[in-house]
């Protein structure tokens, strides 16, 4: 691997393999997209234009793979949600941090594709409306309408209780508080 490449790799890898999780909600699909994002670049490089839009071009990349093969596989539904079943059994801080992180994942997974994916671009990503715009191939208007009904939608989804589980979020909570379990 050139170095150019694996530093760009090293870079952009951790965020860009976020995003996909955050679309596809299994981390072996999000692999998978991660990966086939970095083998077009291996490919394509030569192509874009600039250092500076290497990052966007790579998070687009990935973003049409996603809507590529879940138009392929529409009748097949490969996005299946996979939730976690274990539970924290001791209160540290970073195991409870842990679990709020999780379950706000969980949370954002459980939204709307188009809401999620500008909600994730915005908050887990730093991205500028415009720059999700581009990304998505979407008006700038319907970028801040997604991302404001978006967190509405999430705001409500970590506030009530989760229907297939029958039980509550753990509570954002400060280091001195200790999860509910009810």
């Amino acid at each position: 691997m050139p170095p150019e490449l694996k530093t760009i790799v090293d870079d952009h890898y951790q965020n860009l393999y976020r995003f996909a999780y955050s679309l596809t909600r299994s981390s072996d699909d999000a692999w998978d997209l991660t990966q086939e994002a970095f083998l077009r670049l291996a490919q394509k490089r030569s192509s874009i234009r600039s250092a500076s839009a290497i990052k966007s071009w790579l998070y687009t990349t990935l973003y049409r793979e996603f809507i590529r093969v879940a138009k392929k596989a529409k009748r097949f539904d490969p996005w299946e949600e996979h939730e976690s079943t274990a539970q924290p059994s001791d209160t540290s801080l970073n195991q409870i941090r842990k679990a709020e992180a999780n379950d706000l994942l969980d949370a954002l997974g459980r939204l709307k594709t188009g809401y999620r994916q500008v909600v994730a671009l915005y908050y887990l990503e730093s991205y500028s409306y415009k720059q999700i715009s581009e990304i998505l191939d979407i008006p700038i208007g319907t970028v801040m309408s997604r991302l404001s009904r978006g967190k509405d939608m999430l705001k409500a989804e970590i506030q009530a209780p989760n229907a297939s589980r029958n039980e509550r979020l753990v509570p954002f909570s400060s280091p001195k508080q200790r999860p509910s379990n009810g």
